[in-house]
């Protein structure tokens, strides 16, 4: 049973000594950066994981007017985000700040949508 605010999980033991052997080789650096434990290295592994697949999870799929259509591969739809008075709007969460904005904000930045027309 893990201790409180932890949880575990169940892996092969060829991958269990496979994670062993790499801290053991590099315990001394992981050390010095803040990795005192292998459950700490592996923690790490993971969270970087995560953080590099929540960088590919969006993609410019096209602009027109002031719409700004983005590709989110974790919710497998494309999402709109209008561009009005003065400010993002997501269709999918209905707000002006959440990710889909965040991210519709970068592309307006290189490239500011087109007033829309009356």
């Amino acid at each position: 049973m893990p201790r409180a605010g932890f949880k575990s999980v169940t892996i092969k033991e060829e991958t269990y000594r496979e994670l062993e052997e790499a801290y053991a080789r590099e315990r001394e650096v992981l050390a010095r950066e803040g990795v005192p434990s292998l459950t700490a290295y592996v923690t790490r592994i993971v969270a970087r994981h995560l953080q590099e697949q929540q960088k590919t999870r969006l993609k410019h799929f096209n602009m027109f007017e002031n719409v700004i259509r983005i590709q989110d591969a974790k919710l497998k739809r494309l999402v709109d985000v209008d561009f009005r008075n003065g400010e993002m709007f997501c269709g999918y969460c209905h707000t002006t700040e959440c990710l889909h904005t965040g991210f519709a904000w970068g592309l307006y930045r290189n490239h500011p949508p087109a007033p829309a027309k009356e």
